[in-house]
């Protein structure tokens, strides 16, 4: 089974300083309907903060049991597949997955997508994205791999996360 998360610290600003990032309303809609579309059925929205994850659940609040639901219950469906954690620990108490990252830039013995693809076929995997300009070295040393960068050969790469995950979801799901 395939986990998503995404994490909003400790991840890293331009400058290269730790940094909490905000929840966005964007990311919760866009990455909830993605991974839904891929038959991921839950998505971890991460932060220590218990007024980011107070904002997310708001918005979760108003479209799971208020009128969005209602108006939209395709959105609502995606939105159900939503769950929010303070931090990666408890997204492995809970499902025990095998903790892979992803990173715009190359980290040593990183995972090929093939290899990727296969890992998740074989055992459940949880495919963290980080928020700001990505995870912190620490946390990305910390899990059991991370994945090669998204690369086109064009020389670019800095995607926003929810093309990222798109991407990404796509190379190790997708047909």
């Amino acid at each position: 089974m395939l986990y998503v998360g995404l994490v909003h610290w400790p991840c890293m600003d331009k400058n290269g300083a730790e940094i909490a990032t905000a929840i966005t309303n964007l990311d919760l809609h866009d990455l909830a309907r993605v991974c839904l579309t891929y038959g991921i059925n839950t998505l971890y929205i991460v932060h220590p903060n218990d007024v980011q994850l107070s904002f997310a659940k708001k918005i979760m609040d108003h479209w799971l049991s208020g009128f969005g639901g209602v108006y939209n219950p395709g959105r609502k469906r995606a939105f159900e597949i939503i769950k929010l954690a303070k931090d990666i620990e408890e997204i492995k108490r809970q499902t025990g997955a095998y903790m892979v990252g992803t990173s715009a830039t190359t980290v040593s013995g990183c995972l090929s997508w093939g290899d990727a693809r296969k890992l998740a076929s074989e055992k459940d995997v949880c495919l963290l994205f980080g928020t700001g300009w990505g995870m912190a070295p620490e946390l990305l040393a910390n899990l059991d791999a991370v994945i090669e960068p998204i690369d086109s050969g064009s020389g670019f790469n800095h995607l926003s996360v929810r093309s990222a995950v798109s991407i990404a979801i796509d190379r190790i799901v997708g047909r």
